[in-house]
């Protein structure tokens, strides 16, 4: 009966479950997605048509080139919903790195926008600003909109455009104020110096065209500058400045910040401005990260003056000769007995300032034991020593000379003298040091010998690589030709005067008529000289023949000749400087001038080189008819002169006038010695030479 029961009540449950359920109904989703379109811009890529006006996808090949528009730009674009309304749109814009990758030379293609890079909107238009990069006007953009009805169903296809936007006119920065205050010292009479302040402003810009800047600030300068930016295009906004001296990179300020000081005193503008060649740069940023730039470039330092200041040449610690040289002889050991006044080869070395120095074009020559007062245009001797003393005015820099306080300890030998010009200390008009140079014109081709620039002297400092305790500069001179010395002061900031490069350019322009005024009135900052006394023929002897005070007859077609020659300063390579070498090299060709038997001009070159021989037999050819004939003879100091070794010595010719007679019976050169007046003299020989 229980299990009845349990049957009929089942059944009665399915009835009524099956009796209440409804039939499914089916899911289909009839919403028709919205339309996005962009109504103004340079380029539509997605809603691109094909010549039947139809949507063409994928993108035709190749893509129209991008447009370039400016960063701030006004987007409109639209949507259409066939069964219902565009509730809002969803736009997102991407751009391309400013710079191609480290290693690469493409830029990246642009990236596509990720879901965090959309914004959603109501409008159907906006301002936008495009962001570029510092130092960088233009970068590429992609534009992505796409709209949203009122069922939240979004355009699949996203309207695009891709452009590159340009920061045509941004801000420019401009200068208010480049002022820069220091100080400057002037000579007193008798002595010391006189400071004033100095203040330049500042207005030359970075123009590399000019070697050099026009303004100059004072070394130790306090540097002002201020500024603001010009507004190019309406409604730019600008959110910072950049800025630059000396510091390793760019400063960023805010837009608040249009000024700067350097050097003020005030912490933390203490430190000093290094010296040099300057520039400032100044950068303002607009709102979409454009930029430009303006500049303001000085000279920090005066560079100093220099001038020759040597010997003088009427001291009485000199000797003069009859020709007018003067000189002083050095001991046995090698030293001067006695200080040579008025130069620098005395106490005025350390005593007098560089500044106080008188100028004179003269210097120092030592050869063997004997020291020679040289001026501009004179001849030293070949492998000799050339002293150069200098003098110069400094008006901004301290006395900053480099000597180490070891030189003065009683316990170093030897201890330096004590002076002015060794004691360092405030500015006192000099400067600190010098440097020379010789260049020369190599005879006979006068090509040009390059040589380095001498290290800064003096340097009393014993532990410095360029320990050089020397207040003149010595040179050796063992290349034969011209010699175009010049000097460059240094300060104790490093700068140097560098007006004068190359002090044989100058010097040929002057002589050429070729320089400009500047370069003329350089020309005293050039001291030339000429190295290598020439051999020299020494006719007043009776050995030597043919003779010069008549004119002597040959009678054999072998001539006999006597040719006695000296040279003052001979030189061989590798010979220690300061006097001549213990081989002496003169070598001697010949040449004949006359007529051939046809009565023709005649020219005889003997090809032997005679090295070292002063008695030469020289064999005439047959060719050359008897008569009055020239003899031409060339003496070098060197055994290769020439072209083929140049600034290895010097040459001089002399020509003297003999006669050849062959009817004299025939066997070993006779020399007719008869003189002018006798009846066996024919007219000929009483012909002058």
């Amino acid at each position: 009966m229980r299990w009845r029961f349990g049957v009929v009540l089942c059944l009665f449950a399915a009835y009524v479950v099956i009796g209440c359920r409804e039939p499914l109904t089916p899911t289909i989703d009839r919403n028709q997605a919205p339309e996005t379109w962009i109504t103004a811009a340079p380029m539509d890529t997605i809603t691109w048509k094909d010549s039947n006006n139809r949507p063409t996808d994928p993108l035709p090949f190749p893509l129209p080139q991008s447009n370039t528009i400016p960063v701030r730009f006004h987007v409109y674009w639209a949507g259409a919903d066939k069964d219902g309304a565009v509730a809002g749109f969803y736009w997102a814009v991407v751009e391309t790195l400013p710079r191609p990758l480290p290693g690469q030379f493409l830029q990246p293609s642009l990236p596509g926008p990720k879901p965090k890079d959309y914004h959603y909107t109501t409008k159907t238009d906006s301002f936008f600003v495009f962001n570029v990069a510092e130092d960088i006007p233009d970068r590429q953009h992609a534009f992505f909109i796409y709209a949203v009805d009122n069922q939240g169903k979004p355009d699949a296809t996203p309207a695009r455009f891709i452009f590159n936007a340009q920061d045509r006119f941004p801000p420019i920065p401009i200068f208010e104020m480049c002022r820069c205050v220091g100080t400057v010292y002037a000579l007193r009479a008798g002595g010391g110096v006189n400071a004033s302040s100095d203040t330049t402003y500042v207005t030359d810009i970075d123009d590399r065209s000019r070697p050099s800047p026009r303004d100059t600030c004072p070394s130790g300068s306090s540097l002002y500058i201020k500024w603001h930016a010009q507004i190019q295009v309406p409604q730019t906004q600008v959110i910072g400045y950049r800025y630059k001296l000396d510091e390793p990179r760019l400063v960023e300020v805010g837009p608040n910040v249009t000024s700067v000081t350097y050097n003020s005193g005030i912490p933390p503008d203490t430190v000093a401005i290094a010296s040099g060649v300057k520039l400032f740069q100044l950068r303002v940023v607009d709102q979409a990260f454009g930029t430009r730039d303006s500049t303001r470039r000085f000279q920090l330092n005066y560079a100093p003056d220099t001038w020759f200041a040597g010997p003088d040449p009427n001291s009485i610690s000199l000797t003069p000769k009859a020709n007018g040289e003067r000189y002083a002889t050095l001991d046995p050991s090698g030293h001067l007995p006695a200080p040579i006044t008025g130069s620098l080869l005395s106490d005025d070395s350390v005593l007098v300032l560089p500044a106080l120095r008188r100028e004179r074009n003269t210097f120092f020559e030592i050869w063997e034991d004997t020291i020679w007062v040289r001026s501009d245009g004179d001849t030293v001797h070949m492998n000799s020593w050339v002293v150069l003393s200098g003098g110069g005015f400094d008006r901004d820099s301290r006395y900053g000379v480099r000597v180490n306080p070891l030189v003065y300890d009683p316990d170093y030998t030897p201890v330096t003298p004590h002076g002015p010009v060794l004691t360092p200390g405030p500015a006192n008009g000099s400067p600190i040091g010098f440097r020379s140079r010789i260049l020369m014109s190599l005879a006979p081709t006068n090509q040009r010998s390059i040589s380095q620039q001498t290290t800064m002297y003096p340097i009393f400092d014993p532990n410095d690589v360029f320990h050089k305790p020397v207040i003149s500069g010595y040179h050796p001179v063992f290349q034969a030709g011209r010699a175009f010395a010049t000097m460059q002061a240094e300060d104790a900031d490093g700068d140097a005067d560098q007006r004068v490069d190359d002090g044989r350019e100058l010097v040929l322009a002057v002589e050429d008529h070729t320089a400009t005024p500047a370069q003329v009135a350089l020309r005293s900052k050039v001291m030339t000289f000429y190295v290598d006394k020439p051999p020299y023929f020494q006719t007043e002897t009776s050995l030597f023949r043919p003779s010069v005070a008549m004119v002597d007859t040959f009678t054999s077609s072998l001539w006999d000749l006597r040719i006695v020659a000296a040279d003052d300063d001979p030189y061989i390579a590798n010979t220690p400087p300061g006097g001549p070498s213990a081989v002496v090299v003169l070598r001697r060709k010949f040449q004949v001038r006359g007529k051939n038997l046809a009565g023709q001009d005649f020219i005889y070159v003997d090809p032997t080189d005679y090295l070292n021989q002063q008695n030469v037999s020289l064999l005439v050819p047959p060719a050359l008819a008897p008569g009055p004939c020239k003899l031409d003879i060339e003496l070098c100091d060197c055994v290769a002169c020439g072209e083929a070794s140049p600034g290895s010595g010097r040459c001089v010719t002399k020509t003297i006038d003999v006669y050849y007679k062959t009817s004299a019976p025939a066997g070993p050169a006779s020399l007719n010695t008869s003189r002018p007046g006798s009846e066996a003299s024919p007219p000929w020989e009483r012909m002058k030479p």
